[in-house]
């Protein structure tokens, strides 16, 4: 009997010491209260680079917050695993994750991981134990060996969502991450690659399926799962319609849907791949006036351009960052991040004055945002409504009116106004045009053409921070 009791003594000993380091959502340190389906920080402003260490990251964060700029998140992305998609933590760049996402906390700071719905080849024992077992995505029926897909990081194979012990394994898998309390994933979009591959087939399902109903899966399962587990204040970043793979000149009926699941968990989509110019703006512009053709929420963009251009110092021009910046302020969802070099202190000291004082407008209107995204979600709209494909005029809920600059010099730049209302310049508030105006303007680097409508409450909230 006194061998059974402390059998049983030792087994819970040993369960308790497994479930210690389990991230209980009730240990979060943030306890604010949530109204609506998404949580109010993905409307923040957000950081990251393209290859970094813990200390990069941690770096990159404290540089932000000295030079009096916000961060509401910060994205870890590729590479921060052993190999693709191991989840496990390359601790030569990662020593220590769960520290690193406390650290963040400590700061107010959410933290959303890089990931993909992709197994590489070469990633071993992990691809052979899930092809023996038949957790991956076939070419067809009477095929016994996997689809591999040739994707930007390699040769792999697409995780089948319809196998419920293929789903099981790779939950598994996830919840090692889960496990140090990250806020959320950025979900890339790999589901592509079946567009590329032609039909596929799932066993799991037992039938064809198409590479939107694939889709759903992929990005359904990384919202569920995540929230499932975390709670519902966590939230992705995935691509709403997106045409960066060379298909600049397709017609919306055939662009890239990615997260086409279901377009209202798209809170925090972004448009990214885009080269450091203006023509890469138009080109992030052109995937956002499809997305909002599409119905999608909110999105945002990659500041500055995702690639790096060798040809320049820093891999972007100073004008560039700050134009881009300027527009990604008034949008949804903000967020500086990419190839080559982002931070704004880097540039010039003109580049970081407006760098903060548009990041500062971007959280003063952060109320404004989430009561527009929440009056679109309801009627199953974008929060965004773009006036035309060409200067891609656009209203940012109802009540913001925004015109991107896309060419140097920002001189006698014409705008015409919205069709009705009344409509103040932003950084002139003696500036007051009627609806269907057309006004010539030069902007200098610390003004960008924003129009707030006449009476309404974010002119006050903007107002306090000019």
């Amino acid at each position: 009997m006194k061998h059974l009791q402390l059998l049983l003594l030792l087994s819970f000993l040993i369960l308790a010491s497994c479930q210690k380091d389990k991230f209980n959502p009730a240990d979060s340190p943030f306890k604010t209260a949530q109204t609506t389906p998404w949580p109010e920080w993905i409307f923040k402003h957000w950081v990251w680079e393209d290859e970094g260490t813990q200390q990069s990251a941690q770096q990159l964060v404290d540089d932000y917050l000295a030079n009096d700029i916000p961060v509401g998140a910060i994205i870890i992305d590729s590479p921060w695993e052993t190999d693709y998609n191991t989840f496990s933590w390359d601790k030569t760049l990662y020593p220590d994750p769960k520290g690193m996402v406390n650290y963040f906390h400590s700061k107010g700071v959410r933290v959303m991981v890089w990931i993909t719905g992709v197994v590489n080849v070469n990633v071993q024992p992990m691809y052979n134990e899930a092809a023996a077992k038949g957790y991956f995505l076939t070419k067809s029926a009477t095929d016994t060996s996997a689809f591999v897909a040739n994707w930007w990081k390699g040769n792999g194979s697409l995780i089948d969502f319809y196998n419920p012990e293929a789903v099981k394994w790779w939950q598994g898998k996830v919840d090692s991450v889960l496990a140090i309390g990250i806020d959320g994933w950025k979900v890339d979009g790999t589901d592509f690659s079946m567009l590329l591959g032609g039909n596929v087939y799932s066993k799991g399902l037992g039938a064809n399926i198409s590479r939107i109903d694939y889709s759903r899966k992929y990005y359904n399962f990384f919202h569920n799962y995540t929230r499932e587990r975390l709670g519902i204040d966590r939230a992705n970043t995935t691509r709403p319609v997106d045409t960066y793979y060379g298909f600049q000149s397709i017609p919306a009926s055939n662009a890239e849907n990615f997260s086409f699941s279901d377009k209202a968990n798209c809170w925090a989509g972004w448009v990214g791949d885009q080269d450091p110019t203006y023509k890469g703006l138009k080109v992030a512009l052109d995937n956002m006036y499809l997305s909002a053709a599409y119905g999608y929420l909110s999105f945002g963009s990659d500041i500055g351009g995702y690639r790096e251009d060798n040809t320049i110092p820093r891999g972007r021009t100073e004008d560039i960052l700050i134009r881009w910046a300027q527009f990604g302020a008034f949008c949804s969802i903000m967020e500086n991040g990419g190839g080559g070099e982002h931070r704004p202190w880097k540039f010039s000291a003109t580049a970081l004055n407006v760098y903060r004082k548009f990041t500062k407008l971007h959280h003063a209107m952060i109320p404004y945002i989430q009561s527009s995204a929440d009056s679109a979600w309801r009627l199953k709209k974008s929060i965004y409504t773009f006036l035309d494909r060409t200067n891609y005029r656009y209203l940012l809920g109802k009540d913001i009116f925004v015109q991107p600059i896309l060419q140097v010099p920002a001189d006698n730049i014409s705008i015409q106004l919205p069709s009705e209302g009344r409509w103040v310049y932003l950084f002139d508030n003696s500036k007051v045009y009627d609806a269907n105006t057309t006004v010539t303007m030069n902007f200098p680097y610390e003004e960008f053409p924003v129009f707030v409508r006449e009476g309404s409450s974010v002119l006050d909230l903007l107002k306090k921070e000019l």
